[in-house]
């Protein structure tokens, strides 16, 4: 018995430049998962220990503010979720990190 399968549908070819480009950055760091998230976690969880220790001594707010979106960005790496919400959130820790840390 012979079976074929015949398609008629067009494929659109139509891609956005920029879209193409960072694309392709997201998917190169989703093949490179393992190896982001190691440096990630070395570089959250120190400088979320440095400015816990020298910066937040004084008030819940700021250690809130390091601790909340520390936890949050090791729970997303736990969970296996999508690099881009990794990164974005590791980001915010970071820059919260060092915000308190400098004021």
């Amino acid at each position: 018995m012979e079976t074929t399968i015949n398609t008629t549908r067009k494929q659109s070819t139509h891609t956005h430049a920029g879209h193409k480009g960072t694309a392709a950055f997201w998917e190169s760091l989703e093949f490179n998962r393992f190896g982001i998230i190691s440096v990630l976690v070395v570089i959250i969880g120190c400088s979320g220990g440095i400015a816990a220790s020298f910066g937040a001594g004084d008030s819940i707010l700021k250690l809130a503010m390091i601790a909340f979106p520390s936890i949050i960005s090791l729970a997303l790496i736990l969970a296996v979720a999508p690099m881009r919400a990794i990164c974005y959130v590791a980001l915010l820790a970071i820059v919260c990190d060092l915000l308190i840390f400098t004021f």
